[in-house]
């Protein structure tokens, strides 16, 4: 599997759906397989919702969203690849056959936006993605796109709210690309007053928050980072529930070939943006529900001889540490062979340069390690996901040189999700 797609509540599940080859560990042949669940912790795997349609020319089913239509109801757009490297792609729309959306019904052969007829400029074949939101009272599109010598995200408007007439609007956000190949997966949805770009411009996922301009149609970055320090976390998508509370997902990748299996989903995080406008995120608390055999870590002051905790037997665990530090000291924590280091200038993961925290002489590291994946937040401003080799057992290690201290810590085995098959 890799990429997210279509992340949608409805009728009392969240429904996810995402890029899938059902023949091999390889990157071919791309579906669309579904999940959903209740609680964004435990999910039951249905029916693959989109098949490429070879009698009608389609070799691929690539990445999209799902929405809403004027009645409510829910549609996927995705991008429909066919065979010849000079035929163009095309963004299709599919309905559901049922009510709880285990089955769909793809309309190939009248896509709802086509290069060969759209209102817009001549992109390139290169030209996919689509990423539907609301503003304002109105819908619109956005996708990825090349156009001469730069990388673009695309706006598309949908006066009708059917969404299968699309007016083309302008150029959202560019970049040169000599610096930026192509803008994968643009996400964009309002968080509080702001609202968040995010891009996979093949290479780490980016944020930016700003403002948008539905009169010139562009956007405004004021704030910049990284979703994610390491590029092994992409593709990102988005749930909106009905609290309004936004969790992001995205495909962990970089694992080793060999094994019958590639690809995952990170776990969920719940994002926001703080008063500077700076993403920030944290894994969601539904994942508490998988956890066991708490042991609780009594406040210390942190030595330069590493203190060590032994993680329990099991494959799955979760640690949350609360550390404290003076201005001038070093805090250096270790699981699993990863290594980071915190100070008030910043948080280091391995050698990376540092990744700003403002200051902080408080925070919180929490780990969760699951076999072969690794993700770290560190005080909800700063996170690294990383695939390693998980041993037999482990340690977590942390010390400290100068004035530091634990001032609490959890840790716990995590149960697994299980993942039944709907029948």
């Amino acid at each position: 599997m890799n990429d997210p797609n279509g992340p949608l509540w409805h009728e009392g599940w969240f429904h996810l759906f995402y890029q899938h080859n059902p023949d091999s560990e390889a990157w071919e042949n791309m579906h669309w397989g579904h999940a959903r669940s209740r609680d964004l912790v435990h999910w039951e795997h249905l029916p693959l919702a989109l098949r490429p349609q070879a009698d009608r020319g389609e070799k691929y089913c690539f990445s999209g969203c799902t929405a809403l239509n004027a009645e409510g109801a829910p549609r996927i757009l995705y991008t429909s690849v066919p065979p010849g490297p000079t035929q163009r792609v095309t963004q299709c729309i599919a309905t559901p056959l049922d009510p709880e959306l285990r089955a769909w019904s793809q309309e190939v052969s009248t896509p709802v936006l086509d290069l060969a007829t759209h209102d817009g400029p001549a992109f390139d074949r290169d030209w996919r993605d689509p990423y539907v939101f609301s503003a304002e009272g109105r819908t619109f599109l956005i996708l990825g796109a090349t156009l001469g010598d730069e990388a673009v995200v695309a706006i598309y408007e949908n006066p009708g709210r059917d969404l299968r007439r699309w007016n083309y609007r302008g150029i959202l956000f560019r970049a040169p690309r000599s610096h930026t190949h192509f803008f994968e997966c643009p996400n964009l949805f309002q968080l509080g007053t702001k609202w968040l770009l995010l891009v996979s411009p093949c290479r780490r996922v980016e944020w930016r928050s700003g403002l948008l301009d539905l009169t010139t149609f562009t956007f405004r970055t004021e704030r910049e980072g990284l979703v994610d320090e390491n590029d092994a976390y992409y593709a990102t998508q988005t749930f909106i529930d009905p609290s309004g509370r936004v969790t992001l997902v995205g495909w962990v990748q970089r694992f080793p070939q060999g094994r019958g299996w590639n690809g995952c989903l990170g776990v969920p995080r719940r994002i926001w943006l703080d008063d500077a406008g700076t993403l920030c995120a944290q894994p969601v608390a539904e994942l508490a529900a998988l956890r066991s055999d708490e042991q609780v870590l009594a406040p210390r002051k942190l030595e330069i001889q590493p203190h060590e905790v032994s993680l329990p037997s099991g494959h799955s665990h979760e640690l949350e540490l609360r550390l404290a530090w003076s201005p001038s000291a070093a805090v250096r924590c270790e699981i699993a062979g990863v290594k980071i280091s915190l100070s008030t200038a910043g948080v280091i993961f391995n050698d990376r340069p540092p990744v700003d925290l403002s200051g902080a002489t408080a925070t919180t590291i929490h780990w969760l390690l699951d076999q072969s994946l690794l993700e770290i937040f560190v005080g909800g401003r700063a996170v690294f996901t990383v695939v390693v080799d998980h041993p037999s057992s482990t340690t977590a290690k942390f010390s400290c040189d100068g004035e530091a201290r634990l001032l609490s810590g959890k840790l716990w085995t995590l149960q697994s999700a299980l993942i039944p098959h709907a029948t």
